[in-house]
Order: C-alpha cells, then sequence, then structure tokens
C-alpha cells in the first residue's frame, strides 16, 4: 500500500467513475481462486444483530497480504461499515485440515482504516457459516467433497 492522501477529496476519481464499485452478486476469491465465498449470503447473515469485533492492524496487515488493494478505490471507501472474516479449512498432505481465517469483505475498508489510523472491525462468521457461504474450495477427502471437514459431514453449495 503505498503513502496515499489521507484526504478524499484529494482523489483524481470520484466513486461514481471507479471500475472496482461494481453493482450486482459479490464473491470472494481466495488463494489463487481455490475458494470462492458468497458475500451477499455472509452480508445476509451477519445482518442478524450480532456485534461487529474490533480487528487489530497485526491481524489486519496480515490479511492484506494476500489481497490486492487498489489505491484509486481506497480514497472513496466508507470505512463505516465493517469487514466479515469467514474461517478456512485447508487439507494437508497427511489426510489433516489446516484452520485459518480469511477477511472475505472489507479489504480496502481494512486498509483505508489502517492508513487513517482508524479501527477496523468486522463479523466473525461460526465455521457452520463459513461454511454455509464456501462456493468452491479445495477438495480434503473424498468424504468431504467441499474441503470443510465437518462432524455432521453436511454439504455446500
Amino acid at each position: 500500500m503505498k503513502n496515499l492522501p489521507v484526504s478524499a477529496t484529494e482523489s483524481s476519481k470520484k466513486q461514481s467513475d471507479c471500475p472496482h464499485c461494481k453493482s450486482g452478486p459479490e464473491t470472494y476469491r481466495y488463494l489463487k481462486k481455490h475458494y470462492l465465498f458468497d458475500v451477499d449470503l455472509a452480508r445476509e447473515i451477519v445482518s442478524d444483530g450480532r456485534e461487529p469485533e474490533e480487528i487489530d492492524d497485526d491481524s489486519i496487515r496480515l490479511a492484506l497480504e494476500s489481497t490486492r488493494i487498489h489505491d484509486d478505490h481506497l480514497l472513496h471507501v466508507n470505512v463505516r461499515y465493517p469487514g466479515i472474516i469467514a474461517h478456512v479449512f485447508f487439507p494437508m498432505p497427511d489426510g489433516t485440515a489446516a484452520h485459518g481465517h480469511a477477511l472475505i469483505d472489507g479489504n480496502h475498508r481494512a486498509a483505508r482504516c489502517l492508513q487513517l489510523g482508524r479501527p477496523f472491525f468486522a463479523y466473525i462468521l461460526t465455521e457452520d457459516e463459513s461454511r454455509q457461504i464456501l462456493l468452491r474450495s479445495p477438495e480434503a477427502s473424498p468424504r468431504s467433497p467441499h474441503g470443510c471437514p465437518s462432524e455432521t459431514e453436511s454439504a455446500t453449495v
């Protein structure tokens, strides 16, 4: 992330002209498109009244290392809205699954909050909710076709 002007008025592009401000269905691709998350469904799930949690700056920096940030988009994102964090399970060669988290919504807002020195908040999905919004992931094993080990072995979309 470059040192950019802090004032949104210093932006050379308006939000209406921004190619990154899209309408329509939104998904998030993670780890070279191995994972695909339904962001619209995630937003619907977190609209249940839960409170977002403050995310520490080191975690934000780590999350931003694996995503592309468009500098021209940063200056007009609305940091009022919390992001969304999902659980991610990755199949290991020994048949076990590594477990981590991914910021699936709000990467530009998180980057802008870092830039402004403001706290960033995000909703945290449960493991089951994370499986519910998962559209694609690497195969973990024949009994877990979507790469998400589960005690209930329920299938996702």
